[in-house]
């Protein structure tokens, strides 16, 4: 039997060696790997990937057979078998357009029919590949009428004579995705809620996230039967656990929050995911987003950022996490908007 034997530095940025390594029947193996099972950590809920429109629409425009091989290698059983999908609640920076499902304060006119074009399609096909997949949703913002600046983009609040409208507007979303037989597991408060974007965002101070949560979205949710469990934050590690302790003690919304949800963008922070996880035993830590697609990467360097992504991984699990959610499934990467 021939396997490959591949060997990086300490530092996880070089490959030293890589060789093949020839082993006969019954030789024996110098080095082992012992497992103590009276020893436990947090269970491990698995991987999954984000079904942005940018993502969905790729898959339906190239070649059936290739796209049917992605979501093969993605959902399948024998492959990666993801267990999670994240979903954009309206349009994100990866949508082909800005768009929101309700353009009326009585929320009349609430329609996904935008969704039914690409990203529901996709959801369902990977659905057939995996049927017990789990989803998280997120909004990057309020309906452009809902908040101060009267955009989608640029940050902007949410007005607070609208935070019950938005509760509502959020459970229609759910039923409404449950209706397409997509059950949303998780829902985190706000994608990013510190930063002010030029595509769709909300800007929300921990307080403000806090009263959100705890007195419009977990009552409003509970009142119409809707099971969904409420993720804080979805932003980076830097200030996470600072920003976690204001919105879960300082003002009180412990027992509203299933989980915490967080970024990579800022480098590793580990020690903080370990503290939140001894802190809060009974909360979830989900990754929720991380790719290597923007400046201070090197895109012709794939081995430089495959190490980047292991050492992520590798480390958000042995501090405590039990999710590992990546960005898009897909993207074209020859098209530019």
């Amino acid at each position: 039997m021939e396997i490959e034997k591949i060997e990086t530095n300490l530092k996880r940025n070089l490959l030293l060696h890589s060789s093949s390594v020839k082993l006969s029947v019954g030789e024996k193996e110098t080095q082992v790997i012992r497992v103590n099972s009276e020893f436990t950590f947090q269970e491990i809920l698995g991987f999954g990937g984000a079904f942005t429109e940018s993502s969905c629409y790729v898959l339906h425009q190239i070649d059936k057979e290739l796209s049917n091989q992605i979501l093969d290698e993605y959902f399948s059983k024998d492959k990666l078998n993801y267990q999670f999908g994240r979903i954009p609640i309206g349009s994100c920076d990866f949508s082909l357009d800005s768009y929101s499902y309700s353009y009326k304060n009585d929320l009349s006119d609430f329609s996904i029919e935008h969704d039914l074009q690409y990203i529901i399609p996709i959801i369902k096909s990977a659905q057939k590949r995996n049927r017990s997949l789990k989803f998280v949703a997120s909004p990057w913002s309020p309906p452009a009428f809902m908040k101060d600046n009267h955009s989608l983009v640029s940050g902007g609040k949410l007005l607070s004579h609208y935070k019950n409208l938005w509760a509502e507007y959020l459970v229609k979303y759910i039923f409404s995705y449950q209706t397409q037989g997509i059950p949303i597991s998780f829902m985190t408060i706000q994608n990013e809620p510190e930063a002010k974007q030029i595509w769709e965002s909300c800007l929300y101070t921990s307080s403000e996230e806090a009263d959100l949560l705890k007195n419009y979205l977990y009552p409003i949710f509970k009142k119409n039967g809707c099971t969904t469990q409420f993720l804080i934050w979805d932003h980076n590690k830097d200030i996470i656990l600072e920003r976690c302790m204001e919105t879960l003690i300082e003002y009180n919304a412990l027992n509203s929050a299933n989980g915490i949800a967080f970024h990579w963008y800022t480098g590793g922070h580990f020690e903080s995911l370990e503290r939140l996880h001894h802190l809060f035993p009974n909360l979830l830590l989900f990754h929720t987003e991380g790719c290597t697609g923007y400046s201070h990467f090197k895109p012709q360097d794939e081995l430089s950022n495959a190490e980047m992504y292991a050492y992520e991984i590798i480390e958000d699990f042995n501090h405590g996490i039990n999710a590992f959610i990546d960005w898009n499934l897909v993207l074209d990467y020859r098209r530019r908007s």
